[in-house]
């Protein structure tokens, strides 16, 4: 499985660990485990950061999604969202069926990243049943950001 997965307005595509064949799990169903439409084989919860493409894709994430949903605002250039991103995926790994985690890049969805009022990076936001939880910034280890997501 690559290190980031993608989403579009209807979920998150998964590729099957055994057929390589991409599924898409619909955010309702997110929490549950399904079987590859191909070779059936059962799918792992969703277990690494998905990347935002789009503010459809986002909307749909966060709104749609039965799982929290802990965000990530990096940009590229910046030294400690390098840093932070091993420690964010490790953390999407430790939850894996309890949590989703979203990175949004600052550079190319500065609309999302007003909409939250981020002001630095790398910056977090916890959003449950549609709602924002709770906000934090700074370098966080997997462990800190786990047990942050979840008190919010």
């Amino acid at each position: 499985m690559s290190s980031h997965l993608t989403a579009d307005e209807r979920g998150i595509i998964l590729p099957c660990p055994a057929c390589g064949t991409a599924n898409r799990i619909v955010y309702a169903k997110i929490a549950q485990q399904g079987r590859c439409g191909s070779c059936k084989t059962g799918l792992p919860h969703i277990s690494a950061p998905v990347e935002i493409e789009s503010p459809a894709s986002f909307s749909a994430l966060v709104s749609g999604s039965t799982l929290p949903v802990v965000i990530d605002f990096w940009a590229p250039w910046c030294g400690p969202c390098q840093m932070m991103a091993p420690e964010f995926a490790k953390a999407a790994a430790m939850a894996a069926g309890t949590a989703v985690f979203a990175k949004v890049n600052t550079d190319e969805h500065q609309d999302i990243a007003r909409q939250f009022r981020v002001q630095g990076i790398p910056a977090f936001a916890l959003v449950k049943s549609g709602r924002l939880a709770a906000q934090t910034s700074g370098f966080q280890p997997a462990e800190r950001l786990l047990a942050w997501a979840r008190q919010g």
